[in-house]
């Protein structure tokens, strides 16, 4: 259930999602569960690996009959197609963001800022209330520890050790458990993307058009 309680010191909407599925339209009932892997693979529309561009928000209707409402727009630079076939110009489209005094705010969706990198899982974009399958589980941050080694970490911080991590439950807020020990077993964005690749009911992604 979607709740919007509003604020008017300035106008703030808050929409409480108490159970979230990104794969469900923004007009639908809406359950979060952390999927397995092979299904977080088999279940996005592609998979890419990429790096923030530009983060706008803007206020728009998405089709005839429809209030308008806040989304951000994040563009990406894809710098590696792991599965699927992205459009060449990827702009993720996010419901929440701040237009002027407004603004939207919509608890558990990722927070894109120009320079992140990440590996994700893009399902229903333009369409669902969040572009990312399993909203938060479907954004793989690309993170480096003290020593420079690129790891692959979930979207609340922890490291990504193995793949068996993806079906369970996030911790409240970010984690804080970036020891040396920690991001020393996290896989590679290679390790990671060479399970996605091996896992099964896996689309092979097309030659890309310069």
């Amino acid at each position: 259930m979607l709740r919007y309680p509003v604020c008017l010191r300035p106008l703030r909407i808050a929409v409480l999602l108490f159970s979230l599925m990104a794969m469900v339209p923004e007009s639908g009932a809406t359950t979060v569960l952390a999927p397995e892997f092979p299904k977080l693979v088999s279940g996005s529309d592609c998979i890419v690996r990429a790096v923030v561009k530009n983060v706008t928000s803007v206020k728009k209707s998405r089709g005839a009959g429809r209030s308008a409402k806040i989304f951000t727009e994040v563009e990406l630079t894809v710098t590696e197609v792991i599965a699927g076939n992205p459009p060449a110009n990827l702009t993720l489209e996010l419901l929440g963001g701040k237009v002027g005094e407004q603004e939207l705010t919509v608890e558990g969706m990722p927070q894109f800022h120009v320079g992140d990198e990440d590996i994700l899982f893009v399902s229903g974009n333009g369409k669902n209330i969040s572009p990312l399958y399993g909203m938060m589980h479907g954004r793989y941050p690309i993170l480096k520890d003290a020593t420079g080694r690129r790891y692959v970490a979930r979207s609340d911080g922890e490291p990504l050790r193995t793949t068996a991590q993806i079906s369970t439950p996030m911790a409240e807020g970010t984690a804080d458990t970036r020891s040396a020990q920690a991001t020393a077993s996290a896989l590679t964005p290679e390790d990671f993307i060479a399970q996605i690749k091996a896992a099964p009911q896996l689309t092979t992604p097309a030659p890309r058009a310069n």
